[in-house]
């Protein structure tokens, strides 16, 4: 810390002309930003210019003041501080302590020879496990659409459904407006109503609709597409 105090008082000490006249320059910059600030808000007549010119003028005259403090404290070091102190003895280097520290080298260990002992170890008791195969599922009846741009592949005709199910399928055309899927109940439905709502939106092999069968009885219904 002291070596870099003494080596700002020996750049002070050595450069302090050049310091003045670097401070005096700045001065000199920020009188001149100081007076166009001051002769631009006299010339405008629109308040916000005003305003603006008003605090360039105070940046510049906080500029000047800060300059003429950096002025002040190189005087003061000059002529005042660097007299009393000695710069040779802050600039002289710090000794250096140097501790020797001694090598420790450890002890040589030998090595006990280890007399291997065999151990016997259980053999391992063959099982034999018959593989049941799984019963194979009954295959659902693919959907036959006339138009596989209206088409409901999922669920399948005699599926048995039961809670929250997923309606998949196709629904899409040149002139697709908009589409809707419909439940009625018994073997020959004589109303449908609509799942949910109408949908504005193609689907190509996606999702349709979702179905809540909580919602409706047991019974046997149909689902029914309809694209517009």
């Amino acid at each position: 810390m002291l070596n870099i105090l003494g080596f700002a008082l020996s750049i002070i000490d050595e450069f302090a002309l050049w310091l003045y006249v670097a401070c005096l320059l700045a001065i000199l910059v920020y009188i001149r930003s100081f007076a166009v600030a001051r002769k631009d808000r006299e010339n405008t007549i629109f308040t916000i210019e005003k305003e603006v010119a008003a605090h360039r003028e105070g940046r510049a005259m906080t500029r000047i003041g800060t300059v003429l403090g950096v002025v002040m404290v190189v005087t003061a070091l000059k002529y005042y501080v660097m007299p009393s102190i000695d710069l040779a003895t802050l600039l002289a280097p710090t000794p250096t302590l140097t501790l020797s520290v001694p090598t420790v080298v450890p002890p040589t260990q030998t090595p006990t020879p280890v007399t291997p002992t065999a151990t016997s170890r259980p053999r391992p008791t063959v099982r034999t496990v018959e593989t049941v195969a799984p019963p194979t599922p009954t295959p659902v009846p693919a959907a036959a659409c006339p138009d596989e741009n209206v088409c409901i592949t999922l669920p399948g005709m005699d599926a048995s459904i039961s809670g929250r199910v997923a309606i998949q399928g196709t629904a899409n055309h040149d002139r697709f407006q908009f589409y809707k899927v419909e439940y009625g109940q018994g073997e020959k439905p004589t109303s449908w109503h609509v799942i949910n709502d109408v949908h504005t939106s193609p689907v190509v092999n996606g999702l349709l609709e979702q179905f809540d069968t909580v919602s409706v009885p047991d019974g046997v219904y149909w689902l029914r597409l309809t694209v517009v």
